[in-house]
């Protein structure tokens, strides 16, 4: 049975996610959580070798600061262990200035660094040489739309949100088929 493992379960995109992926054996990680499957610092590889372990595909939905140093434990304790797994990451659009108008991102003071993590996040799923996707949603759970429409990268990606409920059917089905592998799609509403 293929086993998953989705880091930052508690987010509520992480949550929908898990319900949804029938016929896996998916466990969950959070730094918050203690009752979690797996719990602990997520910018320690040591914090990862159990998780890791016979995992076939990874869901990061670490969201917020320090995504780069999370991700770089992450791929350590892989590494350690000679594992190769399939990774779908979130991110964010914007990262490359790809949007065609203003986006904001909640929570986030420091945009200009938010967005540096962000990218170096993602070139550390992309140089572990290990199939991978990343999605890149604009997404409010207030204001978004179920209807979602994927932008390759590199092409223009107009500010239109897309729903958790939404974005969360895009990662169950990138998790079960691979469709993108090795690409960064941007996910927004249609």
């Amino acid at each position: 049975m293929t086993r998953c493992l989705i880091l930052g379960i508690d987010q509520p995109v992480a949550q929908l996610v898990a319900q949804q992926l029938t016929g896996l054996d998916v466990v969950g990680f959070s730094e918050v959580d203690k009752t979690a499957d797996f719990y602990g610092d997520a910018r320690k590889a040591a914090t990862y070798m159990k998780a890791v372990k016979g995992v076939d595909v990874i869901y990061s939905d670490f969201i917020g600061m320090d995504v780069d140093w999370k991700l770089e434990a992450v791929f350590a304790a892989l590494r350690q262990q000679q594992q190769s797994v399939r990774t779908v990451m979130r991110s964010v659009a914007g990262i490359d200035k790809e949007v065609t108008g203003p986006l904001t991102y909640p929570g986030i003071t420091d945009v200009a660094e938010f967005l540096k993590q962000q990218r170096y996040g993602i070139k550390i799923v992309d140089e572990a040489e290990m199939p991978y996707t990343v999605l890149r949603p604009i997404i409010d759970a207030q204001k978004g739309v179920t209807p979602v429409q994927l932008i390759n990268e590199g092409q223009p990606v107009p500010v239109k949100s897309v729903s958790d409920a939404a974005f969360a059917q895009v990662v169950v089905d990138e998790i079960q088929n691979g469709t993108h592998i090795n690409q960064s799609i941007a996910v927004v509403g249609k």
